[in-house]
């Protein structure tokens, strides 16, 4: 039995109504020999009292508050339907799901019913059902649990199980009367053992019963017998399967069966085929199939149960005219193609060449193309709707962490994200700038992510200037196909797929975003694509609030910055000084203060000119950000003057950064710097610290414009402190008691 019903089964044992004795045990055979799910119970239901092989699905229904009254009207009457019937009844609930009810006398005293089935009989029902998850009313129910277990099956499969139910019920109660335990009956017992024989089937692509669909009917006895046994003995798909492999899967075992050199399944994707896997020389050319996926040759193809007939040209593989007849001989430079088909429509198909095929040998791939059509297709939606309950996932908690994050951790979080989300190991994030009509990256990862952030495009220029520029999104498979040409080498992309998208705000360019090298080597499809679909809007707005949130920090950046050194302003010096002073005194640290002139910057500007002037001021402030620590603050002040705040730094400390700037400023050539009076251009310092009498802005900063003019006057090109106020006072007492 499924171990995520356990909770339910102990939950059961603990009503007033145990399990009819020997019915446990039965009931887990009957489910492993079918391969159907199996519930009893009594009454209305659920809790059923035991259940056994549970379709996933079901049990997402049964354990939601909000949608286990779908089924109310289904499986919940299905009790009363069994026992007025008095033998088996057929219904198909409102997900598609197939079951037979039917009364079981396990307990005279007691009125018991089971309940079989809850398989899908058609691709239809799984389509329809699927696409509901997809974008209909059971949104809120997609995840990756509830395709765990997906059964499938045929119309005869229920009968064959009511019948069986029907035998195994009279064994135990003909069990009870004579004293022995029968848990099957010898008919029963038989056809147990002859579902079991192996068959040639991919055991990863179908582990459970695939719809027979109407062509099955098309076939000879002997096809309809070896199909009969594949989905008997296939029940359902292994939880762990993966489509991929399971393409892997399919090719190997018709390859080693029928000695099949060269093949590939070819897999529908828009209105063409796309190569999924591949074998021998296959594997080292472009497939490119020239037929529409409703081209009547195909359906007449499977009908036959024979090949289509291409031949292979320089531009890819074409019809080479007329349906195979029967006894006919390939032409040279051929590849014949078995098409897939689930109901209507062309889902896949199988390409061999360079082997030698018989009549039969295309009768035994034709019906093998048959037998896994369906399997394949349910495991593609499956995939697909897995991939959507991963978005699902990613979606909770994307606009949480876009409305977390500013500025340039926006971009970051944004490509982080959707790389997350489509497996992507490379993917890069550009931005428009109208201005200079280019894109530039504003986030990268993956292998030469630095490289890649230096990138710029021109609109209409590259993959990414062309998409965004059309306002199309490109979905490649192999760049070389699509007529691109590849990377350099050097680049070490590990696929040859990516996707480029244009993102867009009503109609306003704002960016691409690419993603590439798929992690586990596959390409990129139309899920895919429908994932960034999906979040495009919100990315959009993301990035447009990004933007704005930049510009809006550069223009309050441009208000406290002095524009020609790039240094910040008197207004934001004084804010800043005033907040330092309250933590010095909260805290108790220290803190200093220094004023900066440039010597002689007059007469330096009179002989040599304004621009010459301007230059030396960048020149110097670029000397004060080398020599200063990350906390420390330097701005202009006015003029030729210059201030440093030091956080945290005593007077002592002050002194020896000041003396650090003096010397840089002296060793730089500045031009026309010899002419200056000192032999080259200097600068003066005036420190003070935060101490008793200096605690307010504008005492700190007088205190420091003192000892400024105090180096002035003491010849230049030198640094100078004042004595605290407190020291100079008991030194003047001191002086005039002598």
């Amino acid at each position: 039995m499924d171990e995520t019903v356990a909770p339910m089964r102990d939950k059961a044992q603990t009503q007033n109504h145990q399990k009819p004795d020997g019915w446990a045990d039965a009931q887990e055979s009957l489910a492993a020999a079918s391969g159907l799910s199996l519930l009893l119970v009594e009454g209305h239901q659920p809790p059923a009292l035991l259940v056994s092989n549970n379709n996933s699905i079901c049990r997402a229904f049964q354990s939601s508050p909000d949608h286990v009254r779908l089924c109310d009207p289904f499986c919940g009457v299905a009790h009363e339907q069994a026992l007025k019937a008095k033998g088996a009844v057929h219904y198909r609930c409102h997900a598609g799901l197939h079951c037979i009810t039917m009364p079981v006398e396990l307990d005279a005293k007691r009125q018991l019913a089971v309940i079989g089935g809850r398989a899908f009989l058609t691709s239809a029902d799984y389509r329809a059902l699927a696409e509901r998850f997809r974008t209909g009313d059971l949104q809120d129910l997609l995840s990756e649990e509830i395709f765990q277990n997906v059964i499938f099956a045929a119309r005869q499969d229920l009968d064959d199980l009511a019948h069986r139910i029907e035998e195994t019920s009279r064994g135990l109660s003909a069990g009870k009367h004579t004293g022995k335990s029968e848990t099957a009956s010898p008919i029963s017992q038989r056809e147990s053992a002859r579902d079991t024989k192996p068959v040639d089937a991919p055991a990863n692509i179908v582990a459970g019963s695939a719809a027979r669909d109407s062509s099955l009917e098309e076939q000879s006895f002997m096809q309809k017998a070896d199909a009969r046994s594949a989905l008997l003995n296939n029940r359902y798909f292994q939880a762990e399967s993966d489509f991929k492999e399971a393409c892997n899967s399919a090719l190997e075992v018709i390859a080693v069966k029928h000695k099949l050199n060269s093949l590939a399944l070819l897999l529908r994707e828009r209105s063409a085929f796309a190569p999924a896997c591949s074998k021998g020389r296959f594997k080292d050319i472009k497939i490119h199939v020239e037929i529409g996926l409703k081209d009547a040759r195909l359906f007449a193809t499977a009908k036959a149960a024979t090949s289509l007939i291409l031949r292979e040209t320089a531009e890819g593989f074409k019809p080479a005219g007329a349906i195979r007849k029967q006894g006919t001989g390939a032409p040279e430079k051929t590849a014949e193609l078995f098409p897939l088909i689930v109901g209507d429509e062309v889902k896949a198909a199988l390409l061999i060449a360079d082997s030698e095929l018989t009549d039969e040998k295309r009768r035994a791939i034709s019906g093998y193309c048959r037998e896994i059509a369906l399997p394949l297709e349910v495991l593609r939606l499956r995939n697909e709707l897995a991939q959507r309950a991963r978005f699902t996932e990613h979606m909770q908690s994307f606009g949480e962490r876009l409305n977390t994050t500013g500025g340039g951790d926006t971009y970051d979080a944004i490509l982080h994200m959707s790389v997350d989300l489509l497996h992507a190991e490379r993917g890069s994030l550009l931005l428009f700038d109208e201005a200079s009509n280019e894109l530039a990256v504003k986030a990268a990862v993956g292998p030469r992510a630095e490289v890649t952030r230096e990138v710029r495009v021109r609109m209409g220029e590259g993959v990414a200037g062309a998409v965004l520029f059309e306002g199309r999104p490109r979905v490649v498979h192999d760049v070389e196909s699509a007529g691109h040409t590849p990377a350099p080498a050097e680049r070490s992309y590990k696929t040859k797929s990516f996707i480029s998208y244009p993102i867009t705000v009503g109609g306003r360019k704002v960016g691409v975003l690419n993603v590439t090298d798929k992690a586990g080597g596959g390409s990129y499809d139309d899920i895919d694509l429908s994932l960034i679909e999906s979040i495009a809007p919100q990315m959009a707005m993301a990035l447009d609030r990004a933007d704005w949130q930049e510009k809006a920090n550069q223009f309050q950046l441009m208000s406290i910055t002095d524009p020609l050194t790039g240094l910040l302003n008197r207004r934001y010096l004084i804010e800043r000084l005033a907040e330092e002073l309250k933590r010095s005194k909260r805290q108790e640290y220290p803190m200093s203060f220094m004023m900066i002139d440039i010597d002689d910057f007059k007469l330096y500007n009179d002989h040599n000119g304004h621009p010459a002037g301007d230059l030396a001021l960048e020149m110097a402030a670029q000397c004060l950000k080398s020599a200063l620590r990350g906390a420390d603050v330097a701005s202009r002040y006015g003029g030729e003057e210059f201030c440093i705040l030091l956080p945290q730094t005593s007077l002592a400390e002050a002194i020896t950064i000041a003396e650090r700037i003096r010397r840089r400023i002296t060793r730089v050539r500045f031009p026309h710097g010899k002419s200056q009076p000192l032999g080259s251009m200097t600068v003066s310092i005036g420190v003070s610290a935060f101490s008793p009498g200096l605690e307010t802005p504008q005492t700190i900063i007088e205190a420091a414009d003192r000892a400024l003019y105090l180096a002035k006057s003491r010849g230049k090109n030198r640094v100078e402190t004042l004595e605290p106020p407190a020291a100079e006072e008991e030194s003047n007492a001191a002086e005039e008691a002598g």
